[in-house]
């Protein structure tokens, strides 16, 4: 039998504190630099004549469907950059910042970049597929909810480990995407066939970029996390992406003439 001492020794013993390791993250210098592009491209079009005025969006690179059926396909990436007065400038510029500075953080600068353009130019596609020939749009509501996309798939991917905080990030992230779909469908004005196509793209290649981390040095006061995906060992996501659309802008072309 143990005695008093024992017993007091061993009840007083502390649970050794649980050690977490800090997700490795990266500045978020590109969306600092896109932030910039926007800004200063929307200055231009104002000193031009005004980024409301449809010939200045034109002459700018809007996704203008009669000249994306004569073949410039190139306004789908020139038209993230346009946008169409300054209330349109501001709340993508805001949700640019607040997303893109996480998620940049996340993935690292060469996956966002990747994903964001593409999840842009992704959107302008389905805009165009939708409307023809009659569509005049702008904006980097396309790539910006590729971004929330990329989110939304970064927490869902380690759901298990991030525990509440990560299922509060995801209901957080769900409302967004949900009361953002359902003013572009109720608000007239609104691209939100962009806004799917980016989103939906975004998730697909989050997804597949998403980062897989391993503990290197365990059970060392020096370990840490490192990422195990990088562009190059998950090549085949962007050359599927990039296959997808290089499929699908002759076949909306086609299908419009």
């Amino acid at each position: 039998m143990n005695d008093l001492n024992d017993l007091n020794d061993f009840t007083n013993d502390e649970p050794t504190p649980t050690r977490y390791l800090a997700l490795p993250t990266s500045k978020p210098m590109v969306t600092y630099i896109l932030l910039g592009a926007i800004v200063v491209v929307w200055l231009l079009m104002s000193v031009a004549g005004g980024s409301t005025n449809s010939h200045v969006l034109v002459t700018f690179g809007a996704n203008y469907g009669p000249f994306i059926l004569q073949g410039q396909v190139w306004r789908f990436f020139t038209s993230m950059f346009l946008h169409i007065g300054l209330t349109h400038l501001f709340f993508n510029s805001y949700a640019l910042l607040i997303f893109g500075a996480q998620v940049e953080g996340l993935y690292g600068s060469a996956r966002f970049i990747v994903i964001y353009t593409l999840a842009g130019i992704f959107g302008s596609l389905a805009s165009f597929a939708t409307h023809g020939a009659q569509v005049l749009s702008a904006g980097a509501s396309g790539a910006i909810f590729g971004i929330i996309g990329m989110n939304l798939m970064f927490f869902l991917s380690h759901r298990q480990e991030l525990g509440q905080f990560g299922r509060q990030q995801i209901s957080s992230i769900l409302f967004v995407i949900g009361i953002n779909l359902l003013l572009g469908f109720t608000i007239p004005g609104i691209d939100n066939m962009a806004h799917l196509g980016g989103l939906a793209t975004g998730a697909a290649m989050g997804f597949g970029l998403s980062p897989r981390y391993q503990i290197l040095q365990e059970g060392t006061p020096d370990a840490y996390l490192n990422d195990t995906v990088s562009l190059l060992n998950r090549w085949w996501v962007t050359a599927l992406a990039m296959l997808i659309l290089v499929s699908l802008t002759p076949l909306a072309i086609a299908f419009w003439r």
